[in-house]
């Protein structure tokens, strides 16, 4: 399983990038947001994507994400019948994971409509399969914790808790122990801290 992927971008647009692979061109799909963390990456330096490999009967394609959150998010589209990983991107493209994340745990059909190839129905439909598969897992960060620049705080909790829930712990226990750390802590605190401190609660 092809999992992650650094190299140098020689190629990029909206939809589609090309990373040099030790001499090899990669072409990864993504999403806008991804382009946008691509756009502002040093061009000297290898940029680092996490990837997913769907496989079909007729093609291998391969697609790249700046986080892990946006890599689960489209994980858990393309799992929904009807939403397909041409969709899911339009989808990660149109609104940020844990954006994405509250409007199904408030069941905020609007939300979701409001991005491009998202009818009533498929939002329905997104909801009604994913809201008790995310639970509270993105974006629930306290607000009593200290906030770092770019959601950093939110990303490294998110990351925490996967690798908690991973190692076979619920994810509700997992989210809870590791807003414990951040209380204890703040945002400064590593993601290698938050699962360490978060097993001794757990």
């Amino acid at each position: 399983m092809i999992e992650r992927i650094s190299g140098k971008i020689i190629e990029k647009n909206p939809a589609f990038c090309i990373l040099d692979c030790h001499g090899i061109g990669i072409g990864l799909h993504i999403s806008l947001s991804t382009f946008e963390y691509l756009e502002q990456h040093p061009g000297d330096q290898p940029a680092m994507l996490s990837t997913y490999l769907h496989v079909r009967e007729d093609a291998l394609q391969l697609f790249g994400f700046s986080s892990a959150a946006e890599k689960q998010m489209f994980q858990l589209l393309i799992g929904i019948s009807g939403v397909g990983p041409k969709l899911a991107i339009a989808v990660l493209s149109g609104i940020a994971p844990d954006e994405l994340s509250n409007a199904i745990a408030s069941e905020n059909v609007r939300v979701l409509t409001g991005i491009s190839g998202v009818g009533k129905k498929t939002a329905q439909r997104i909801i009604l399969e994913l809201k008790e598969k995310i639970g509270q897992q993105f974006g629930e960060i306290d607000s009593t914790a200290a906030p770092v620049a770019g959601g950093e705080t939110r990303e490294k909790a998110m990351q925490a808790v996967m690798a908690l829930v991973a190692l076979g712990y619920k994810q509700p226990d997992a989210q809870r122990a590791v807003n414990n750390i951040i209380k204890a802590h703040g945002g400064d605190a590593s993601i290698e801290i938050m699962v360490k401190q978060a097993l001794r609660e757990l």
